[in-house]
């Protein structure tokens, strides 16, 4: 009896090993599918580009040899396979899979698809010229007010303007962060006056984001009619919707957050 009762718990443990080893591949399928359908995977290897755009313009008063210790340490800590294994971690750690398939279920949809489209087009080089000219034809006329309320609704929903000033104030944190062990002891920055520091940036680059994506999305759905608009954006004002980009957009935060400590070590160890 006891033989027999070991063989069932043993055949139940191995069923759950099963049932377990097949959930993790089914998260990570949807992960993979939700980072690729988002963009996300192409955001993350434009982060060591990103990273060295913030720190040429943060290096100008530096000493030439810590410039260059300084572009070593963030060549290493923002490397496009560093940062998406951390940002995965962070995804893997808090994802709900109830959430994740609705969120990839809206992903997916017809409408989706097609602003999808229109956010690659509009993005698309050959559309520069187009998008400098109607953005000088609001000039003179403006976007409506209905137009103008829709796309600020958009904005928060997606949060592309909190993002996007996110991910500036972190790169900025991150050369702020990785230079202080180099500093002169009395010359080096405290945890407040750090917070300082990357609040004035945040400050000073939030009024041009929302700018930015307001112009942006007003040429990117100039001809998608308010109906349609509309549907898009309480698809984006939805639970699952709005979990996914809280979801991304922490799990980006924190890599890139991860990196800064990655280059601040790494410029403390050449800097002992």
């Amino acid at each position: 009896m006891i033989k027999a009762r070991t063989l069932i718990q043993t055949a139940l443990l191995l069923c759950l090993a099963s049932l377990s080893l097949a959930q993790a591949a089914e998260r990570s399928s949807e992960i993979n599918a939700i980072m690729t359908e988002t963009g996300f995977d192409k955001l993350v290897e434009h982060v060591p580009q990103f990273a060295h755009n913030t720190l040429k313009q943060s290096s100008g008063a530096l000493e030439p040899k810590v410039n260059s210790a300084l572009s070593q340490a963030f060549n290493q800590a923002f490397a496009s396979a560093a940062v998406r294994k951390d940002v995965l971690a962070l995804i893997q750690a808090h994802y709900d899979p109830k959430q994740g398939a609705a969120y990839l279920k809206q992903l997916r949809s017809p409408l989706s698809k097609k602003i999808a489209e229109l956010e690659r087009t509009s993005n698309a080089p050959e559309s520069r010229d187009d998008f400098n000219a109607f953005a000088a034809t609001l000039k003179t006329k403006p976007a409506s007010a209905a137009r103008l309320k829709q796309i600020a609704r958009l904005d928060k929903a997606t949060r592309i303007t909190d993002f996007g000033v996110d991910m500036q104030a972190a790169f900025f944190k991150a050369v702020f962060t990785a230079i202080n062990p180099v500093m002169e002891e009395d010359m080096r920055v405290g945890s407040s006056e750090m917070d300082k520091m990357v609040k004035e940036v945040r400050d000073s680059f939030n009024g041009a984001y929302r700018e930015g994506t307001q112009l942006t999305y007003l040429y990117t759905f100039r001809n998608l009619s308010d109906q349609e608009l509309e549907t898009h954006i309480k698809q984006c004002e939805s639970s699952s919707y709005r979990w996914g980009v809280q979801l991304l957009g922490n799990a980006m935060i924190s890599a890139l957050n991860q990196a800064a400590d990655r280059a601040s070590l790494l410029m403390s160890q050449n800097n002992p």
